[in-house]
């Protein structure tokens, strides 16, 4: 009993003696200061620590300023290291004490942060509707370069979530040049401001760089990039913004075959990218310097550039999926009693529909078995006649509508001198080689003007010598080009399904997707997967593992 009291007596006494010195605010402003040198030069999960000790004095002396200062500064060291379900996550109670206090700043702050997390993971609608409260907040954040930087912040992340929602053009640069605006108006106070300014403009004309590429609008893209690199090296910004810029850099002179410039930018970014932890940039500044290397014929470095992408995208990958998972739980969870009471009173119906469903379920079992094993023989083939190196389209990928008649063809009523017409078929043939037909812009009139012909011949050679309209010829080609890159490139079936509809010239991943599943009797994913799986090894006999 005595050593009870004793033990109580030094809790007591310890409690007194760190009441004796409680921190101050101030001191706790210095240790931000602190913390935020690591989150902005050197390893950002370092200042986590510190901010857990200054969320324990903050509490102590009711600085309640400082508690949502803590909340904000972690969901800005989670999403910068790619940990966005911890951002998603993050606790309550700041922005609730963010509330209470009315501290818009940072509670716009807070929820745009989480609208980025979430649409990083592909949840676009949930992130959307997080960046429409950080606008709302940021609306009543008195006029000054706070509410100025804050709106320019949404606008710009706005964009980025339109971009990936695929959305059209004008709503993307409208708010790109929202954010400009905004951040124009920033006056030059101190060199917080200065910084936070030509951040901001710096990363709009990326954006805009990245749109104009996507345009087909090289130099204008080029010229954008360049602007945005200029404000990087003449003014103070922060270490990730450098580093992603870099990294849009490198990728863009990697698509205009500018391989050596591409790997300059990207080797920039890798040692920029060492003094800080930033795993999304690392990854696609490996794949950057993995496929330029290859383009150079600098094999070794290839497959070292390779290796590393591969084990870090699988890292994050995982770590991406079980962050959907956790987004998608909480978002049922509230609805699950629901489902439950539902589900006790339709158990009855279930168990008596369960009977006609596996009479059913059987059936469809054999259909989809045959129906695999003849997308299966169709794959084997491609990969034959891959493996044996056939550049003639129409041997690699055969088709059941490609042949023409010779009553269809005579009935176009064309006449060409054998002469211009072999001149035309050879001419067709340099658009090939150039891979002309990955471009956006391709239409008929756009390959005519390209091979000096109008588009009633350019239909009527295709037609002849083809065996197909002009949107199969395009389509075929460009479909050819990404198998062929699937099986030569290990590193294209890491790619997501819309970088490989973007690198073949398709205007969207769901076009892609159908025109590839036409052509090839799988979808990419499943060609893929088959492909990976299969190679080298009897498919059918796997198949029927499976």
């Amino acid at each position: 009993m005595l050593a009870k009291r004793v033990y109580f007596l030094l809790l007591l006494c310890s409690g007194f003696v760190s009441a004796q010195r409680p921190a101050t605010t101030d001191q706790i402003d210095k240790e931000f200061e602190r913390a935020n040198l690591y989150v902005n030069t050197g390893d950002p999960e370092q200042a986590i620590p510190l901010l857990e000790k200054i969320e324990q004095e903050c509490e102590r002396i009711g600085y309640k300023q400082g508690i949502t200062k803590v909340g904000h500064t972690l969901a800005i060291i989670y999403f910068n290291t790619g940990n966005y379900k911890k951002v998603i996550t993050l606790d309550d109670v700041y922005l609730k004490t963010g509330i209470e206090i009315e501290d818009y700043a940072k509670l716009s702050h807070i929820h745009r942060l989480k609208g980025c997390a979430y649409s990083e993971l592909g949840l676009l609608d949930k992130g959307g509707e997080e960046l429409l409260q950080a606008l709302k907040y940021a609306k009543r954040i008195a006029v000054g370069n706070k509410r100025h930087y804050a709106m320019s912040l949404i606008y710009s992340n706005r964009a980025g979530s339109y971009i990936k929602g695929e959305a059209i053009e004008d709503s993307i640069f409208s708010n790109i040049n929202k954010s400009i605006a905004q951040a124009e108006q920033i006056t030059e106070q101190n060199s917080a401001d200065v910084s936070s300014k030509y951040s901001l403009i710096s990363y709009s004309y990326m954006i805009l760089a990245n749109e104009h590429s996507k345009l087909q609008k090289a130099r204008l893209a080029e010229d954008y990039y360049l602007r945005a690199l200029e404000i990087h090296n003449g003014k103070p910004t922060l270490l990730v913004e450098r580093v992603v810029l870099l990294s849009q850099l490198g990728f863009f002179y990697y698509k205009e075959k500018q391989y050596d410039k591409a790997i300059k930018y990207a080797e920039l970014g890798m040692g920029l990218e060492k003094q800080a932890s930033f795993p999304q940039i690392r990854r696609d500044l490996f794949e950057t310097l993995s496929k330029s290397y290859l383009e150079l014929n600098k094999t070794e470095n290839s497959k070292k550039y390779l290796g590393l992408f591969t084990a870090l995208n699988d890292s994050i990958n995982s770590s991406d999926r079980k962050a959907v998972d956790t987004a998608l739980t909480s978002t049922v969870t509230s609805q699950k009693k629901k489902f439950l009471d539902d589900a006790m009173r339709k158990t009855l119906m279930y168990i008596s529909s369960s009977i006609v469903l596996m009479v059913l379920g059987a059936s469809f079992f054999f259909h989809y078995k045959r129906k695999k094993q003849n997308q299966i023989k169709k794959i084997e083939s491609i990969l034959e006649k891959l493996k044996e190196r056939h550049d003639d389209f129409n041997d690699v990928l055969q088709t059941t509508d490609q042949t023409v008649t010779n009553d269809e063809k005579e009935g176009e009523k064309i006449f060409m001198p054998a002469e211009a017409e072999k001149n035309l078929i050879e001419k067709l043939h340099h658009f090939e080689e150039k891979k002309l037909y990955l471009e956006r812009k391709v239409s008929l009139s756009f390959v005519a003007a390209e091979i000096e012909s109008n588009t009633r011949y350019l239909s009527y050679i295709i037609k002849k010598h083809k065996g197909k309209d002009f949107n199969k010829y395009i389509n075929d080609l460009r479909i050819n080009y990404i198998v062929q890159k699937i099986n030569d490139n290990p590193l294209y079936r890491q790619y997501k399904i819309n970088v490989l509809a973007e690198e073949a010239g398709f205007s969207s991943h769901s076009k892609f997707g159908t025109v590839f599943k036409n052509t090839v009797g799988v979808s990419p994913s499943e060609f893929i997967h088959y492909f990976e799986k299969n190679k080298g090894a009897d498919l059918q006999e796997t198949y029927d593992q499976s």
